[in-house]
């Protein structure tokens, strides 16, 4: 078997297996299962198959990513975080891929309180705040000479060739933040396995922990990325403590990033 057709085959096997806690979460939920309904989504008829593939329902609710920005309240109702969409995690975590893919820089950003403010303000505030705010990122993304992976919801995925680009766009998009919410922003870097609309592996894991440890209106970078960054001018960097991360076996340094 060539090399390219097993890197996909384990990237396949990769996103089923962590697929599975996320769809686990929605199928116990009858108010958020309604609203997939009515989206066309999902069918009774998967719903009663029990060897329906749960890549399957992650995909789908990834390809519909405009009727969520419409609906944003539909995430929030399945109990499922944006970046746990975007990463398809489980609880278990995935397995750690071998590094033979290109070395990025990897980085989630999401909005904090994003779901409070769309249960006050309604779905049609919460998606005109989302237009605004995935046009600010695409331009301070693209001026960093990085990509937008892909995004749902209020959450983004992005890789940058180099961590200091990733770092200083971090704190660009700290500073765009769309009012009254704020942003917060996790790196990681090291290699990736790279899909033609995703990116998998460890750091993507370990990136979308560490976004999930940060307080909106801050970014957190592990020391991965600090170390390869090296001293940027206008830039601080907080004291690297070891967080223990959800999913990940050993304690990872994290520091905070901040404008000097």
């Amino acid at each position: 078997m060539r090399r390219d057709e097993r890197k996909q085959r384990l990237a396949e096997m990769i996103r089923r297996r962590v697929a599975q806690g996320v769809v686990g979460a929605i199928r116990r939920d009858e108010r958020g299962l309604q609203r997939l309904r009515e989206l066309g989504i999902v069918e009774d008829a998967w719903l009663d198959d029990p060897e329906a593939d749960p890549l399957d329902l992650l995909r789908r609710l990834q390809q519909r990513a405009r009727e969520i920005r419409e609906r944003p309240s539909l995430l929030a109702d399945l109990g499922v975080s944006s970046v746990e969409v975007l990463c398809c995690e489980s609880e278990a975590g995935p397995p750690e891929l071998p590094a033979t893919g290109p070395d990025l820089a990897v980085a989630f950003t999401d909005l904090e309180g994003f779901t409070t403010f769309t249960r006050a303000e309604g779905d049609g505030a919460a998606s005109r705040l989302l237009g605004g705010h995935y046009a600010v990122v695409d331009d301070l993304v693209a001026g960093r000479g990085g990509r937008v992976v892909k995004r749902l919801g209020d959450g983004h995925l992005l890789t940058f060739s180099h961590p200091r680009a990733a770092v200083l766009a971090g704190l660009d998009l700290l500073e765009a933040a769309p009012e009254p919410l704020r942003l917060r922003v996790g790196q990681h870097a090291g290699r990736v396995v790279v899909m033609a609309d995703d990116v998998l592996g460890d750091v993507v894991n370990v990136a979308a922990r560490v976004v999930g440890e940060a307080e909106g209106g801050h970014a957190l970078v592990t020391g991965e990325v600090r170390d390869r960054a090296g001293a940027i001018p206008g830039v601080v960097w907080g004291e690297v403590w070891p967080a223990t991360l959800k999913g990940i076996d050993e304690p990872v340094p994290i520091c905070e990033v901040r404008r000097g």
